[in-house]
């Protein structure tokens, strides 16, 4: 997989689109974090989408606030926000300036350097706490651009094929407790490091009646 073809790093107008087409997209891409010298990568397998004043499960749903006001900013940022008080969650910002929403990063492979040089190994980041911790990624990182740039910053890049020829699934989100039956969570299927779907209690839960 380290050997995988990538794309040039993708540009400001890939993340100026709708959260789901970004989220779908970002599926089967590579997440690179550089600082200074080093460059961690990063598969990604799991996404969520999450809009703004249209979706009550989103940070932007009552409008702009200390937290949230860089959802409402340009595309391609990114918007690291703590749950639980101990884990901390990895969102990039999508659509145009005005509107907010953004992609919620849940998982993804890295690879490290296998035990006695011997090629590298794959360390499954479940969750979006795991996620983020493997990746170094905390509160101070808010804001830094996914779009390039310099000292420590985040790109994305495409292999060849694109995540288009991948089998992604689609299903509810997780976790949450508004929306909850959005089809907005997208992932590579049967890979080992996609979170389970928990099982509902209440299948009937928030379910919208037919119209």
């Amino acid at each position: 997989m380290t050997g995988t073809n990538l794309s040039k790093p993708l540009d400001r107008g890939f993340f100026e689109r709708p959260p789901d087409a970004v989220a779908f997209d970002l599926v089967g891409s590579w997440l690179v974090v550089h600082d200074g010298p080093r460059a961690t990568r990063a598969f990604i397998v799991e996404t969520e989408a999450y809009g703004g004043r249209n979706d009550p499960a989103s940070h932007a749903f009552r409008g702009p606030t200390k937290r949230s006001e860089i959802m409402f900013g340009p595309a391609g940022f990114l918007y690291v926000y703590l749950i639980y008080g101990m884990h901390w969650c990895m969102n990039i910002v999508t659509e145009p300036s005005g509107t907010a929403s953004a992609v919620l990063l849940r998982a993804a492979e890295l690879y490290v350097p296998a035990p006695g040089g011997d090629g590298d190994e794959m360390v499954a980041l479940r969750g979006p706490g795991n996620l983020t911790r493997g990746l170094g990624i905390t509160g101070a990182d808010n804001g830094l651009d996914c779009c390039g740039g310099e000292g420590r910053h985040l790109t994305i890049q495409r292999p060849s094929p694109g995540p288009n020829d991948l089998a992604t699934g689609q299903s509810k989100r997780i976790g949450i407790t508004h929306e909850r039956d959005r089809p907005s969570r997208y992932f590579l299927v049967g890979h080992p490091a996609v979170s389970k779907l928990p099982a509902d209690p209440d299948p009937n839960r928030n379910r919208k009646s037919p119209s």
